[in-house]
C-alpha cells in the first residue's frame, strides 16, 4: 500500500468512526480532546499512583460529566492512550447488562478482559503475566511474592497461583493458562491448586481457606495491580464509562453500585487498591434526575435506606454518591475549537474521498451544543454535497434531535436472588 493510500485509509476510518459516534483512537489523536484543565488532572493522577503506592495507598480517582456527546467517551480514550504511552496496564469498561457495576465478579471479569499493556496487541491478564514470567528472579516480584505469603491480607490462593505460575508456568503452558484465567476471574478448584503446589515440591506450603465468590472477586481486583505492578509497569488504570446505567438499576442496586463506584475510585478509607487509579464518565443530567429527583431522590434516602440492610454498604454509597456531585463538568467547545475541529475534518473528509469539501455552514451556536452534533453536521453536509452535487441547503438542515438520558428502571437489570455462593463453599470447591 502506498502512503498516498495509507493516508486516504487512515482519513476514511477517522470519518466512519465519527459519522457512527465512535471515539476511535485514530480520531483522538487527530482531533484531540479540547479539556485540557482535565488531561492535566489525569496526568497529575498518574504521576500520583507511584507515590501512592510506596505508602500502601490508592490515589483518589475522578468523575467527567457532561451531555450526550459532550465528549466524555472521546475523552477516557485520550486518558487510555495517555496511560498506554505513560507505561500502564489499562482497562476500559462500559457499564451495560453484562457488566453490572454492583457486581465485583462480573466487573472484574469485563475489566480482566479488557485489559491492555503497552506495546502489546493481545489483550487480557496474559500479556502482563507473560512480563512477570521474565522478571520471576526480580526483587519486585520477589516482594510480592513475600506479601502473599506472609502480610495475611489475601487469601492464600493467589501466594500459591504466583508460585505455581513463576516457578512452573514455563514448562506447563496448560497450567499457566488456568493460573491467568484464574486472575481474571474464573474459578480454579483448591484441589488442583493443591495438586500443582504438591508436583512443584511444595506440598502443604499454603492452606487454603473457604472464601465466598464475592470476596475474592474483591481480593483479585487488588491483587491485580500489585500483579502489573511486580511486571515492570507503573500501575493500573480502570476507565468506567456510562455510569448513568445505575440510574436505571432498582433501588436496591442502585445502593450498592455506588458503594462499588466508591469502593474503585479509592474513596474508601478501609479498601484501597496500591497500584490502582480509576476515573469514571457519567452523564450530566443524573444528578437532577436520579440522586435529587425523578422516581427515586437518591440523596434524601438512599442511606436510611441501607443502613436498615448493611450499615457499611450504606457509608460506602454516600461516598460513591457525593463523588457524582463532584463530578468534573466538560468544557464547552470554544470558538476557536470549533474552528480547529472543522479545519481538520475538512481537510479528512476531502482526503478520505478523494475531493474537495467546500464550506458548510453550522448548527446554530448555544452554550449547550455538544461538539457531537456540530461534528456529525458538517460529515452530514459533506456526504451530501458529494452524493448530491446539486443539492440546496433549506432553510434549517441542521435541525436534529439528541437522545436523552432514560432513567425509567429497566425490569431486566432487576434484582437477581442470592448467588448459591453466597455462603462460604468447601474448600475443594474453591
Amino acid at each position: 500500500m502506498s502512503a498516498v493510500e495509507s493516508d486516504r485509509l487512515s482519513a476514511r476510518r477517522v470519518v466512519e468512526a465519527l459519522r457512527a459516534g465512535v471515539p476511535s483512537g485514530v480520531a483522538v489523536a487527530r482531533l484531540g480532546t479540547g479539556q485540557a484543565d482535565l488531561e492535566a488532572r489525569y496526568r497529575a493522577a498518574l504521576a500520583d499512583v507511584e507515590r501512592a503506592a510506596t505508602q500502601d495507598e490508592q490515589p483518589t480517582g475522578f468523575l467527567v460529566r457532561g451531555g450526550f456527546g459532550a465528549g466524555k467517551s472521546h475523552l477516557l480514550t485520550t486518558f487510555e492512550h495517555i496511560a498506554l504511552a505513560e507505561g500502564f496496564a489499562v482497562s476500559r469498561v462500559v457499564i451495560s447488562k453484562e457488566t453490572p457495576l454492583q457486581d465485583p465478579a462480573k466487573f472484574l471479569a469485563s475489566a480482566a478482559e479488557a485489559m491492555r499493556t503497552p506495546d502489546e496487541i493481545d489483550r487480557g491478564v496474559e500479556p502482563v503475566a507473560r512480563r512477570l514470567l521474565r522478571r520471576r528472579d526480580d526483587p519486585a516480584v520477589l516482594a510480592l511474592e513475600q506479601r502473599l505469603e506472609h502480610a495475611g491480607e489475601f487469601n492464600m490462593r493467589f501466594a500459591a497461583t504466583l508460585f505455581v505460575y513463576t516457578r512452573g508456568g514455563a514448562s506447563d503452558q496448560e497450567l499457566a493458562d488456568r493460573v491467568v484465567r484464574f486472575w481474571s476471574g474464573d474459578l480454579l478448584n483448591a484441589s488442583d491448586i493443591r495438586r500443582a503446589v504438591r508436583e512443584l515440591d511444595r506440598a502443604g506450603a499454603y492452606t487454603l481457606e473457604p472464601i465466598k465468590k464475592r470476596d475474592l472477586a474483591l481480593e483479585t481486583m487488588a491483587f491485580l495491580p500489585l500483579l502489573v505492578r511486580a511486571s515492570g509497569l507503573r500501575g493500573w488504570v480502570l476507565l468506567i464509562d456510562e455510569v448513568e446505567l445505575v440510574g436505571r438499576y432498582s433501588r436496591l442496586q442502585r445502593g450498592r453500585a455506588y458503594g462499588e463506584l466508591a469502593r474503585w475510585l479509592g474513596a474508601l478509607r478501609s479498601d484501597r487498591r496500591p497500584g490502582l487509579l480509576a476515573v469514571g464518565a457519567v452523564s450530566d443530567d443524573f444528578e437532577s434526575n436520579v440522586l435529587r429527583g425523578g422516581r427515586s431522590a437518591d440523596l434524601d434516602d438512599m442511606a436510611t435506606y441501607l443502613a436498615g440492610r448493611d450499615l457499611e454498604t450504606a457509608e460506602a454509597a454516600q461516598e460513591g454518591m457525593r463523588l457524582i456531585r463532584q463530578s468534573a463538568l466538560l468544557e464547552a467547545p470554544d470558538h476557536a475549537l470549533l474552528h480547529g475541529t472543522y479545519t481538520t475534518l475538512r481537510r479528512l473528509h476531502g482526503l478520505a474521498y478523494d475531493w474537495s469539501p467546500p464550506d458548510v455552514s453550522w448548527p446554530e451556536a448555544l452554550g449547550t451544543t455538544p461538539m457531537r452534533k456540530y461534528v456529525r453536521a458538517w460529515i452530514n453536509a459533506w456526504d451530501v454535497r458529494r452524493l448530491y452535487p446539486g443539492f440546496v441547503e433549506d432553510d434549517n438542515p441542521y435541525e436534529m434531535s439528541e437522545p436523552r438520558s432514560d432513567y425509567s428502571e429497566d425490569g431486566d437489570l432487576a434484582d437477581e436472588p442470592p448467588a448459591r455462593d453466597e455462603h462460604p463453599p468447601r474448600a475443594d470447591d474453591w
